[in-house]
C-alpha cells in the first residue's frame, strides 16, 4: 500500500526517535510496536552506519546515521564541494557510476554522496542488498537521518528513484523525514527533489531555527549560480562588469581551496567505496592514484524537501557551553511535542 501524503507527527516523532537510537548516547524511548531487524557494521573510513527497523503493520524505515562526534568527523563532512548529481567517480582502475537527479543543472554534496553510495552498495552489509533479502516487494519504507544521516536520508531516496541498480522492480513505497539536515546539494538538486517527492506530501526536513547545522556548508551565490537568460546577462553596465571581475578571483580561491582540501579528506572514502563495489581492487593499487569526479564550480549549497519549521527555545546555563546543544535529537523531539500537533 502507497504511504499517505502529508506531514505526520506521529511519524516524525517515531522516526525521529530511531534516528536518535543508531547515533547511540542520549535518546526518546524506543517508539511501541517497532523492532530492529537489522543493524550495520560501521562501513568505511567515515564511520557510516545504519538500521533497518519494521513496525506493527509490516511498515519498514532506513534510519542512517549521523556524524560521530569528533571534530575531524565534523569538519569532513561539512566542508566539501559540489559535483554534478549524475556522473562517476573513478578511484585508480575502479569507475562507480551514480545518479541522484533527472535534472542536468543539479549538483550534490560530494562528501554526502560518497557516504551514501558507500551506505547503498557494500556487498554484505549494504543498504541495496538488505532491501533484497529482508523487505518484501510492495512494502512501505521510510527513509530517515539525523544531521549528516538527514543530508544522506535525502541523497538516498533521490538514489532510489534514479539509481540504475536501484530496486525499481520491487514497487516500494518510500517516504522521508530528515531532521537537521545540511544541505545536500544546489538549487537544481533541491527543485528535482522537490517536484519528484516534496510536491507529493512524501518528503520532509524539519529544522530547528537556532540550529547552526542546516545553515551548513557556507553558501556563496554569483552571477554564475543565476538561471540564464536574466538581466545580469545581457546588461551592458562596466561597473557592475568591475564588481564581477573584482569578485572572481575571490571566489574562485576560495571554491578551489574547498576542493584541495577535501579532495585529500575523501580519498581514503572513496578507495573503500571501490574496494567493496569491486573486491579485487586493493588499496596498494587506489591509494596512489587517487580518484576523480567532475567539479561544479559553484559553491551554492541549498536545503533540500518540504520545511517543517520549529522555533528554537534558547539554551539556558550549562547548555549553552554545548555547541551542538540546539542540533540534538533530544532537543528536536521536545520541540516537535511542544510546537506541532497531531492531525
Amino acid at each position: 500500500m502507497p504511504f499517505n501524503s502529508g506531514f505526520d507527527l506521529t511519524e516524525a516523532l517515531d522516526l525521529l526517535a530511531l534516528s536518535a537510537i543508531v547515533e547511540g548516547g542520549d535518546a526518546p524511548v524506543q517508539p511501541a510496536g517497532w523492532s530492529q531487524i537489522f543493524d550495520s557494521a560501521v562501513i568505511g573510513p567515515f564511520t557510516d552506519k545504519w538500521q533497518l527497523w519494521k513496525n506493527a503493520l509490516d511498515v519498514y524505515a532506513i534510519v542512517l546515521r549521523g556524524t560521530v562526534l569528533d571534530a575531524g568527523s565534523i569538519i569532513e563532512d561539512l566542508i566539501s564541494f559540489l559535483a554534478p548529481a549524475n556522473g562517476r567517480v573513478t578511484v585508480g582502475h575502479v569507475q562507480i557510476d551514480y545518479s541522484f537527479a533527472a535534472t542536468s543543472n543539479a549538483s550534490v554534496h560530494f562528501g554526502f554522496a560518497l557516504g551514501t553510495l558507500s551506505l547503498l552498495k557494500d556487498p554484505t552489509q549494504g543498504i541495496l542488498v538488505q532491501l533484497a533479502n529482508r523487505v518484501a516487494a510492495g512494502s512501505e519504507v521510510y527513509i530517515a537521518g539525523h544531521s549528516q544521516g538527514a543530508a544522506m536520508a535525502t541523497l538516498l531516496r533521490s538514489y532510489l528513484e534514479y539509481g540504475s541498480d536501484a530496486p525499481k522492480d520491487k514497487n516500494y513505497s518510500y517516504k522521508t523525514y530528515a531532521y537537521a539536515q545540511p544541505k545536500p546539494g544546489n538549487d537544481h538538486y533541491a527543485a528535482d527533489f522537490g517536484s519528484k517527492f516534496s510536491n507529493s506530501g512524501l518528503a520532509f526536513r524539519i529544522t530547528n531555527s537556532l540550529d547552526w547545522v542546516p545553515q551548513m556548508p557556507f553558501t556563496i551565490e554569483l552571477v554564475g549560480d543565476i538561471n540564464s537568460p536574466n538581466p545580469l546577462s545581457i546588461l551592458n553596465n562596466p561597473r557592475l562588469a568591475m564588481i564581477i571581475a573584482a569578485l572572481k578571483p575571490v571566489f574562485d580561491a576560495a571554491h578551489q581551496a574547498i576542493v584541495d582540501h577535501t579532495r585529500q579528506r575523501l580519498q581514503p572514502k572513496a578507495a573503500a567505496l571501490a574496494q567493496r563495489v569491486s573486491p579485487p581492487a586493493t588499496a596498494d593499487q587506489l591509494a596512489p592514484v587517487g580518484f576523480d569526479v567532475a567539479v561544479t564550480p559553484s559553491l551554492n549549497f541549498v536545503n533540500a524537501a518540504t520545511d517543517v519549521s520549529l522555533i528554537g527555545a534558547p539554551c539556558v546555563d550549562a547548555q549553552c557551553q554545548d555547541a551542538f546543544f540546539e542540533h540534538h535529537a533530544t532537543t528536536y523531539y521536545s520541540l516537535m511535542q511542544a510546537q506541532l500537533q497531531v492531525t
